[in-house]
């Protein structure tokens, strides 16, 4: 498949499956969109609505617009909007909500820096779709927040309760852990302040932006090792010896996005050093001949393929061929979406992508949509083929 045909491949991926079917969940009677839909495509209409689900969406149909400039997609990110600062954003306190119920009725009012993240990725890009300042206050205002109340000298305190007091990561920790610091969450910050210093060219927003990218070249990378630390204590030291192969060759793309904005010349390049390297150890370690393994957590390798992990595969291997002009790396990202097309995209009428199919290629019995699953990682996969390409 030559380069043209992968990117128009991917554009009518998006066209004709991803964004018809996210559309289709629109709630028109309480607002957002629907929360819920089982392995078997019922929509739990009465499901709570994540806020990281919202935002996701947010962003994605704004982007939608913002490259495809389909009016359509402007209403429905407008859509996801209205129900981001109206049921989400605490008007007391300030931030968003973890979600609230079906009618947008606060249900967990816990205050996760990862959310703050994804509303300011979600607001800022519907700015440039929309222009609406309100929008730009707010993705603003989460920003001061997140510098104000949950920066610390090592990176970002991660949750909270309502008001603001500190409590314990159980929301972002896994594997019997509980993690002051996960680079899941410092990523989404990194991408959300590459996003807001994008549209918003200030002074303050530059300084946080080459802050997080220092701690990610300084703390958050295994210098030499071509991987990211997952689980942390305060200090950045891992509580659990793990390799997370879907993160560490997003960040290789993340880190380089936020690199072009930067004016240290040598951490530019430190960057683009270490990202080439995270790229050459994941096709090495985790690309099977089709598509990325999960993960190695101790000696435990999980094989299984998910979504979000191919997706973030096509943009990584793609960037890194942009870099290089090396051959293996397009081969990589075009026979990882060949697998996708054949064992990750949902054949059945009305769905959308499956959430992972096992080493044997077995569907896995999970949610097609749900607070996690959502057009945020193969949407962004498709649009940033067809940026690159053009």
């Amino acid at each position: 498949m030559d380069i043209t045909r992968f990117k128009e491949d991917l554009k009518a991926h998006l066209e004709e499956k991803i964004i018809p079917f996210w559309q289709s969940l629109k709630d028109d009677e309480f607002g957002g969109y629907y929360g819920y839909m089982d392995f078997n495509l019922n929509i739990h209409r009465k499901a709570q609505k994540g806020c990281i689900l919202n935002s996701r969406i947010l962003w994605f149909f704004s982007a939608c617009y913002n490259v495809l400039k389909n009016e359509k997609c402007k209403e429905l990110a407008f859509h996801a909007f209205e129900f981001l600062k109206n049921k989400f954003w605490d008007k007391e306190y300030e931030g968003l909500f973890w979600n609230v119920s079906h009618k947008g009725v606060p249900v967990d009012v816990t205050k996760h820096v990862y959310v703050q993240a994804f509303g300011i990725y979600g607001l800022s890009e519907y700015y440039e779709a929309s222009g609406d300042e309100e929008a730009l206050h707010l993705a603003k205002r989460l920003f001061e927040i997140l510098e104000t109340k949950c920066k610390r000298e090592n990176g970002y305190t991660e949750q909270f309760e309502r008001n603001w007091q500190e409590k314990e990561n159980r929301f972002l920790s896994e594997n019997g852990v509980i993690a002051s610091k996960t680079m899941n969450t410092h990523l989404h910050v990194l991408e959300s302040y590459t996003n807001l210093y994008r549209v918003l060219r200030t002074k303050d927003v530059y300084e946080a932006l080459e802050w997080i990218v220092r701690l990610f070249v300084d703390k958050i990378y295994k210098k030499g090792t071509g991987h990211f630390k997952v689980f942390c204590d305060d200090n950045w030291n891992e509580l659990i010896k793990a390799v997370s192969y879907g993160h560490d060759i997003e960040a290789s793309w993340l880190l380089d996005e936020a690199a072009k904005y930067l004016k240290d010349e040598e951490l530019k390049e430190e960057v683009e050093k270490l990202t080439l390297e995270v790229a050459q150890v994941t096709l090495k370690e985790a690309f099977d001949g089709q598509s990325l393994i999960n993960e190695k957590v101790e000696d435990r390798v999980d094989r299984s393929k998910i979504w979000w992990v191919e997706a973030e595969t096509v943009v990584g291997f793609f960037n890194a061929y942009q870099k290089t002009k090396e051959e293996k790396y397009l081969d990589a990202a075009i026979k990882t979406w060949e697998f996708i097309k054949e064992h990750l995209v949902d054949r059945r009428k009305n769905s959308e992508w499956l959430w992972k199919v096992n080493e044997d290629l077995e569907a896995a019995d999970m949610p097609i949509v749900e607070q996690w699953k959502c057009p945020y990682h193969n949407g962004r996969m498709c649009l940033e083929i067809i940026k690159r390409v053009d």
